[in-house]
This record gives structure tokens, C-alpha cells and sequence, in this order.
């Protein structure tokens, strides 16, 4: 399921990226904080890594709003991209694939997975905007 996750207590493991929305704390698994499976961030990293050049998937992240902003701006570019309905073989120049295995997983249920990576965008757009109005900074705490 492409999905973000809102309660930390449902993660297994510790396999996740926690978005937390304020500086990092020196505390993971913040209340507040929402959470990523891998593959589903791996999905919008590039949004990242072309917005913030100093994003390091294994470290944390602490972006300013404005950042934030070409942030949004970017998933909205993507968002609006797997919206026209492309040539599956087209995803990879514009989404993240972290592992052999994702691109291969994502295209067995290709048309479920579009839907929900395009509901996955718009939320997570949703929620920065939300948290933009109460803090200067949110954090990506990496692996």
C-alpha cells in the first residue's frame, strides 16, 4: 500500500523516513512526526534531491519553509505527470526507485499503484502546507 503512516506505534522495525514537522529534537518516533516505508518515500526523493542539494537520505534533513515551497512545487510537477497517464517505462526518469525489486513490484499492480502514489503526493502536500503555518522548519530524519 503507498500510503503515509500517522501513528509511529504501527511501524515494525525500524526501517521507516519520519517526517517531523520542526527541527530535530535528538528524539525519533515523534508523536507528531509522520512516516514513510522506504519505497514509498523512495518514490518522491528526487522531489528532494533536486529542491534541497544538501538531502542526504541517511542523515537528518532540517528544511526550511521556503525550501518546503520548491518542494511542493515539484510533487506537484510529479503529481501532475503520473496524472497524464504515462508510458510506465517513462516513471523511472521522474520517480525514485530505491531497490531492484521497486520498479518491478510497483508495475505488477501498475494502475492501483499510480492511484495511490498520486493520493500519497497530495496528502503529504496537504500536510506541509498545514505544518508550514506553525513552525520554520521540518525535518526528514533518514535511515
Amino acid at each position: 500500500m503507498i500510503e503515509i503512516i500517522y501513528d509511529a506505534s504501527t511501524l515494525e522495525g525500524s526501517c521507516y523516513i519520519e517526517v517531523l514537522p520542526d527541527k530535530y529534537n535528538g528524539e525519533c518516533w515523534n508523536t507528531s512526526s509522520i512516516f514513510f516505508t522506504e519505497d514509498n518515500f523512495g518514490y518522491i526523493m528526487p522531489a528532494f534531491e533536486k529542491c534541497y542539494k544538501k538531502f542526504d537520505y541517511y542523515a537528518f534533513n532540517e528544511i526550511d519553509i521556503e525550501t518546503w515551497k520548491l518542494i511542493i512545487m515539484e510533487l506537484e510537477e510529479m503529481k501532475q505527470y503520473l496524472s497524464d497517464n504515462p508510458n510506465p517505462q517513462s516513471l523511472k526518469d521522474v520517480l525514485g526507485f530505491p531497490f531492484v525489486y521497486s520498479e518491478e513490484e510497483f508495475m505488477e499492480n501498475y494502475d492501483t499503484n499510480l492511484k495511490q502514489l498520486i493520493s500519497m503526493i497530495t496528502e503529504f502536500q496537504w500536510w506541509i502546507n498545514e505544518k508550514s503555518a506553525l513552525t520554520k522548519f521540518i525535518s526528514v530524519l533518514g535511515m
